[in-house]
Protein backbone atom coordinates (compact mmCIF):
# COMPACT_ATOMS: atom_id res chain seq x y z
CA UNK A 1 0.00 0.00 0.00
CA UNK A 2 1.49 3.42 -1.00
CA UNK A 3 2.09 6.29 1.74
CA UNK A 4 -0.57 8.37 -0.24
CA UNK A 5 -3.12 5.72 0.65
CA UNK A 6 -5.54 5.66 3.50
CA UNK A 7 -8.20 3.33 4.39
CA UNK A 8 -11.03 3.67 6.40
CA UNK A 9 -13.83 1.35 7.66
CA UNK A 10 -17.02 2.49 8.52
CA UNK A 11 -18.95 0.65 10.84
CA UNK A 12 -23.18 0.93 10.97
CA UNK A 13 -25.06 0.75 14.46
CA UNK A 14 -27.63 -2.39 14.43
CA UNK A 15 -27.63 -4.36 17.45
CA UNK A 16 -27.57 -8.06 17.03
CA UNK A 17 -26.95 -6.90 13.77
CA UNK A 18 -23.07 -6.83 14.56
CA UNK A 19 -22.29 -10.03 13.76
CA UNK A 20 -22.35 -9.15 10.31
CA UNK A 21 -19.61 -7.15 10.35
CA UNK A 22 -17.62 -9.89 11.13
CA UNK A 23 -18.28 -11.53 8.23
CA UNK A 24 -17.31 -8.48 6.61
CA UNK A 25 -13.83 -8.18 8.16
CA UNK A 26 -13.32 -12.11 7.46
CA UNK A 27 -13.78 -11.31 3.57
CA UNK A 28 -11.37 -8.03 3.93
CA UNK A 29 -8.86 -10.11 5.67
CA UNK A 30 -8.72 -12.59 2.85
CA UNK A 31 -8.29 -9.86 0.48
CA UNK A 32 -5.49 -8.16 2.76
CA UNK A 33 -7.14 -5.11 3.10
CA UNK A 34 -6.44 -2.84 6.36
CA UNK A 35 -7.99 0.12 7.46
CA UNK A 36 -6.00 2.87 8.81
CA UNK A 37 -9.51 4.41 10.45
CA UNK A 38 -12.29 2.51 11.70
CA UNK A 39 -15.67 5.35 12.63
CA UNK A 40 -18.40 2.95 14.16
CA UNK A 41 -21.69 3.58 15.41
CA UNK A 42 -23.79 1.91 18.28
CA UNK A 43 -22.34 -1.80 17.59
CA UNK A 44 -20.80 -0.39 15.36
CA UNK A 45 -18.80 1.63 17.96
CA UNK A 46 -18.20 -1.60 19.99
CA UNK A 47 -16.74 -3.87 16.64
CA UNK A 48 -14.58 -0.80 16.20
CA UNK A 49 -12.89 -0.03 20.14
CA UNK A 50 -12.35 -4.03 20.43
CA UNK A 51 -10.27 -3.84 17.01
CA UNK A 52 -8.57 -0.80 18.25
CA UNK A 53 -7.87 -2.56 21.39
CA UNK A 54 -5.49 -5.04 19.78
CA UNK A 55 -8.06 -8.03 19.24
CA UNK A 56 -7.56 -9.97 16.39
CA UNK A 57 -10.44 -11.34 14.31
CA UNK A 58 -10.55 -14.80 15.37
CA UNK A 59 -10.81 -13.47 19.28
CA UNK A 60 -13.57 -10.87 18.18
CA UNK A 61 -15.55 -13.43 16.24
CA UNK A 62 -15.27 -15.67 19.46
CA UNK A 63 -16.67 -12.81 21.42
CA UNK A 64 -19.93 -12.36 19.00
CA UNK A 65 -20.73 -16.19 19.47
CA UNK A 66 -20.43 -16.25 23.34
CA UNK A 67 -22.52 -12.95 23.24
CA UNK A 68 -26.14 -13.46 24.52
CA UNK A 69 -28.87 -10.61 24.89
CA UNK A 70 -28.56 -10.53 28.80
CA UNK A 71 -24.73 -9.92 28.60
CA UNK A 72 -26.20 -6.37 26.65
CA UNK A 73 -29.36 -5.12 28.96
CA UNK A 74 -31.03 -7.16 31.93
CA UNK A 75 -34.04 -9.13 30.36
CA UNK A 76 -35.90 -9.83 33.57
CA UNK A 77 -39.60 -8.72 33.46
CA UNK A 78 -38.98 -7.38 37.27
CA UNK A 79 -36.21 -5.53 36.06
CA UNK A 80 -37.62 -4.26 33.51
CA UNK A 81 -40.69 -2.80 35.33
CA UNK A 82 -38.98 -1.38 38.68
CA UNK A 83 -36.92 0.36 36.39
CA UNK A 84 -40.12 2.15 34.48
CA UNK A 85 -42.61 2.42 36.86
CA UNK A 86 -40.85 2.62 40.77
CA UNK A 87 -37.65 4.23 39.57
CA UNK A 88 -39.75 6.84 36.69
CA UNK A 89 -37.26 5.90 33.94
CA UNK A 90 -38.15 6.73 30.27
CA UNK A 91 -36.91 3.81 28.66
CA UNK A 92 -37.45 -0.05 28.23
CA UNK A 93 -34.32 -2.12 29.07
CA UNK A 94 -31.47 -1.41 31.42
CA UNK A 95 -27.70 -1.71 29.51
CA UNK A 96 -26.10 -1.70 32.37
CA UNK A 97 -24.48 -5.19 31.51
CA UNK A 98 -22.61 -3.73 29.00
CA UNK A 99 -20.22 -1.88 30.20
CA UNK A 100 -19.33 -4.79 32.62
CA UNK A 101 -18.99 -7.27 29.69
CA UNK A 102 -16.63 -4.19 27.47
CA UNK A 103 -14.62 -4.45 30.40
CA UNK A 104 -14.45 -8.11 30.87
CA UNK A 105 -15.27 -7.34 34.57
CA UNK A 106 -18.78 -10.06 34.98
CA UNK A 107 -18.59 -13.22 36.11
CA UNK A 108 -18.84 -14.63 32.46
CA UNK A 109 -16.90 -12.34 30.90
CA UNK A 110 -13.81 -11.97 33.29
CA UNK A 111 -10.44 -12.19 32.25
CA UNK A 112 -11.96 -11.93 28.40
CA UNK A 113 -12.64 -8.07 27.49
CA UNK A 114 -13.85 -6.65 25.09
CA UNK A 115 -11.78 -3.14 25.08
CA UNK A 116 -8.59 -2.97 26.49
CA UNK A 117 -7.74 0.30 27.21
CA UNK A 118 -4.43 0.95 27.39
CA UNK A 119 -4.02 -0.59 24.44
CA UNK A 120 -7.10 1.31 22.90
CA UNK A 121 -5.76 4.24 23.76
CA UNK A 122 -2.17 4.30 23.63
CA UNK A 123 -0.76 7.34 21.28
CA UNK A 124 1.57 4.26 19.34
CA UNK A 125 -1.32 2.29 18.51
CA UNK A 126 -1.29 3.25 14.57
CA UNK A 127 -5.18 2.38 14.42
CA UNK A 128 -7.40 5.69 14.32
CA UNK A 129 -10.87 4.83 16.29
CA UNK A 130 -13.81 7.66 16.09
CA UNK A 131 -17.12 6.34 17.65
CA UNK A 132 -20.16 8.60 17.30
CA UNK A 133 -22.55 9.87 20.31
CA UNK A 134 -25.66 12.59 20.27
CA UNK A 135 -24.81 15.26 22.91
CA UNK A 136 -28.43 15.31 24.27
CA UNK A 137 -28.68 19.05 25.46
CA UNK A 138 -27.42 20.54 22.10
CA UNK A 139 -28.96 17.93 19.98
CA UNK A 140 -25.20 17.72 18.14
CA UNK A 141 -23.40 14.75 16.93
CA UNK A 142 -19.96 14.23 18.68
CA UNK A 143 -17.07 12.21 17.73
CA UNK A 144 -14.82 9.80 20.78
CA UNK A 145 -11.41 9.66 19.39
CA UNK A 146 -8.58 7.01 21.06
CA UNK A 147 -5.98 9.39 20.36
CA UNK A 148 -7.39 12.70 21.43
CA UNK A 149 -9.83 12.51 24.34
CA UNK A 150 -9.73 8.32 25.11
CA UNK A 151 -12.57 5.67 24.39
CA UNK A 152 -13.94 3.86 27.39
CA UNK A 153 -16.43 1.41 28.09
CA UNK A 154 -18.61 4.15 28.83
CA UNK A 155 -18.23 6.15 25.64
CA UNK A 156 -18.85 3.02 24.05
CA UNK A 157 -22.40 2.25 25.71
CA UNK A 158 -23.08 6.15 24.84
CA UNK A 159 -22.86 5.40 21.39
CA UNK A 160 -25.45 2.29 21.83
CA UNK A 161 -27.92 4.38 23.72
CA UNK A 162 -30.89 4.00 21.67
CA UNK A 163 -33.98 6.64 22.46
CA UNK A 164 -36.67 5.02 24.50
CA UNK A 165 -35.29 1.41 24.26
CA UNK A 166 -31.96 1.82 26.31
CA UNK A 167 -31.28 4.65 29.27
CA UNK A 168 -28.97 7.66 28.10
CA UNK A 169 -25.80 7.66 29.34
CA UNK A 170 -24.06 10.48 31.59
CA UNK A 171 -20.59 11.30 31.17
CA UNK A 172 -18.80 14.54 32.88
CA UNK A 173 -22.46 15.54 33.63
CA UNK A 174 -23.07 15.49 29.91
CA UNK A 175 -26.16 13.33 28.99
CA UNK A 176 -25.35 11.12 25.59
CA UNK A 177 -27.90 9.57 23.09
CA UNK A 178 -27.13 6.51 20.26
CA UNK A 179 -24.55 8.00 17.64
CA UNK A 180 -27.47 6.54 15.18
CA UNK A 181 -30.04 8.81 15.46
CA UNK A 182 -28.11 11.67 13.50
CA UNK A 183 -25.43 9.50 11.79
CA UNK A 184 -26.46 5.87 11.74
CA UNK A 185 -23.57 5.23 8.78
CA UNK A 186 -20.80 7.98 9.74
CA UNK A 187 -18.80 7.58 6.79
CA UNK A 188 -18.32 11.59 6.62
CA UNK A 189 -15.50 11.28 9.36
CA UNK A 190 -13.94 9.51 7.27
CA UNK A 191 -13.91 11.62 4.46
CA UNK A 192 -13.11 14.51 6.85
CA UNK A 193 -9.95 12.44 7.91
CA UNK A 194 -8.71 12.24 4.60
CA UNK A 195 -9.85 8.40 3.85
CA UNK A 196 -8.86 7.68 -0.18
CA UNK A 197 -10.47 4.35 0.24
CA UNK A 198 -13.49 3.80 2.19
CA UNK A 199 -15.87 0.78 2.56
CA UNK A 200 -19.14 1.56 4.61
CA UNK A 201 -20.58 -1.52 6.08
CA UNK A 202 -24.65 -1.12 5.81
CA UNK A 203 -27.47 -3.18 7.84
CA UNK A 204 -30.10 -2.63 5.69
CA UNK A 205 -30.14 -3.13 1.61
CA UNK A 206 -28.17 -0.22 0.09
CA UNK A 207 -30.56 1.75 -2.76
CA UNK A 208 -27.26 1.87 -4.93
CA UNK A 209 -27.12 -1.96 -5.03
CA UNK A 210 -29.78 -4.83 -6.85
CA UNK A 211 -32.65 -5.85 -4.10
CA UNK A 212 -33.24 -9.63 -4.39
CA UNK A 213 -36.28 -9.53 -2.45
CA UNK A 214 -38.31 -6.84 0.29
CA UNK A 215 -39.56 -10.00 2.20
CA UNK A 216 -38.47 -9.81 5.80
CA UNK A 217 -37.81 -12.95 8.20
CA UNK A 218 -39.08 -12.07 11.87
CA UNK A 219 -37.53 -13.72 14.73
CA UNK A 220 -39.73 -16.22 17.18
CA UNK A 221 -41.18 -13.64 20.26
CA UNK A 222 -39.17 -13.89 23.91
CA UNK A 223 -40.75 -16.97 26.01
CA UNK A 224 -41.84 -13.65 28.97
CA UNK A 225 -45.13 -12.47 27.98
CA UNK A 226 -44.30 -9.31 29.55
CA UNK A 227 -40.82 -8.82 27.92
CA UNK A 228 -42.78 -9.96 24.47
CA UNK A 229 -45.48 -6.42 24.41
CA UNK A 230 -42.45 -4.20 24.15
CA UNK A 231 -40.46 -6.81 22.05
CA UNK A 232 -43.08 -6.99 19.28
CA UNK A 233 -43.71 -3.17 19.57
CA UNK A 234 -39.61 -2.76 18.74
CA UNK A 235 -39.89 -5.34 15.99
CA UNK A 236 -42.86 -3.17 14.23
CA UNK A 237 -40.99 -0.56 14.07
CA UNK A 238 -37.63 -1.65 13.56
CA UNK A 239 -38.63 -2.20 8.88
CA UNK A 240 -39.12 2.11 9.30
CA UNK A 241 -36.45 2.77 11.51
CA UNK A 242 -34.09 0.88 8.77
CA UNK A 243 -35.73 2.91 5.68
CA UNK A 244 -35.44 6.29 7.87
CA UNK A 245 -31.86 5.71 8.68
CA UNK A 246 -30.67 3.68 5.17
CA UNK A 247 -32.58 6.72 3.55
CA UNK A 248 -30.51 9.39 5.58
CA UNK A 249 -27.18 7.67 4.59
CA UNK A 250 -28.31 7.58 0.64
CA UNK A 251 -28.95 11.37 0.97
CA UNK A 252 -25.48 12.06 2.45
CA UNK A 253 -23.78 10.29 -0.19
CA UNK A 254 -25.79 11.69 -2.98
CA UNK A 255 -24.59 14.61 -1.57
CA UNK A 256 -21.14 13.75 -1.56
CA UNK A 257 -21.60 12.40 -4.81
CA UNK A 258 -22.45 16.05 -6.04
CA UNK A 259 -19.16 17.73 -4.04
CA UNK A 260 -16.89 15.42 -5.59
CA UNK A 261 -18.24 16.41 -9.36
CA UNK A 262 -17.77 19.85 -7.98
CA UNK A 263 -14.34 19.30 -7.56
CA UNK A 264 -14.40 18.02 -3.58
CA UNK A 265 -12.58 15.44 -2.06
CA UNK A 266 -10.07 15.46 -4.95
CA UNK A 267 -7.78 12.68 -2.63
CA UNK A 268 -10.70 9.93 -2.24
CA UNK A 269 -10.61 7.33 -4.98
CA UNK A 270 -13.45 5.32 -3.95
CA UNK A 271 -16.12 4.58 -0.96
CA UNK A 272 -17.90 1.48 -1.41
CA UNK A 273 -21.07 0.00 0.39
CA UNK A 274 -21.56 -3.54 1.73
CA UNK A 275 -24.95 -4.50 2.59
CA UNK A 276 -27.33 -7.16 2.30
CA UNK A 277 -29.31 -7.88 -0.69
CA UNK A 278 -32.42 -8.59 1.63
CA UNK A 279 -33.51 -7.03 4.60
CA UNK A 280 -31.81 -9.15 7.63
CA UNK A 281 -34.50 -10.48 9.88
CA UNK A 282 -36.79 -8.27 12.28
CA UNK A 283 -35.67 -8.48 15.72
CA UNK A 284 -32.43 -8.91 15.22
CA UNK A 285 -31.95 -5.77 16.07
CA UNK A 286 -31.99 -6.29 19.96
CA UNK A 287 -31.47 -9.80 19.79
CA UNK A 288 -28.12 -11.60 20.82
CA UNK A 289 -27.81 -15.41 20.00
CA UNK A 290 -25.24 -17.70 18.65
CA UNK A 291 -26.88 -18.94 16.24
CA UNK A 292 -27.92 -16.08 15.21
CA UNK A 293 -24.62 -14.55 14.33
CA UNK A 294 -23.20 -17.53 12.96
CA UNK A 295 -25.53 -16.83 10.05
CA UNK A 296 -25.01 -13.69 10.55
CA UNK A 297 -20.89 -13.97 9.72
CA UNK A 298 -22.10 -16.25 6.78
CA UNK A 299 -24.16 -13.79 5.33
CA UNK A 300 -21.67 -10.86 5.43
CA UNK A 301 -18.78 -12.32 4.35
CA UNK A 302 -20.97 -13.43 1.43
CA UNK A 303 -22.25 -9.86 0.78
CA UNK A 304 -19.01 -8.55 1.09
CA UNK A 305 -17.26 -11.07 -1.54
CA UNK A 306 -20.24 -10.01 -3.75
CA UNK A 307 -19.65 -6.27 -3.65
CA UNK A 308 -15.80 -5.86 -2.80
CA UNK A 309 -14.40 -9.03 -4.62
CA UNK A 310 -14.34 -7.45 -8.19
CA UNK A 311 -12.40 -4.08 -7.07
CA UNK A 312 -10.26 -5.75 -4.36
CA UNK A 313 -9.10 -9.10 -6.18
CA UNK A 314 -7.12 -6.80 -8.33
CA UNK A 315 -4.56 -5.98 -5.62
Amino acid sequence: MSKQTKRALVLSGGGGRGAYQVGVLNCLDALNWEPDIIVGTSIGAVNAATLGSGLPLPALRNRWLDLETADVQKMRADDVFIDNLVRGGKHVFDTSPLPETLGGRSKKWLGRPWLIPEILNNPENELEIWITAVEASERRLVYFNNHADGITAKKVQASCSIPLWYEATKISGKTYLDGGAIANSPFRKAVELGATEIIVVMMAPWPGNPIRSWEVERLPSLNDELLAIPQRLWASFEPALDMMLTEIAWHDYRLLEKERQDGNYRNLKWIRFVAPDTPLAVGLMTTYQRKNHIRLFRRGENDAEESLGDLLSER
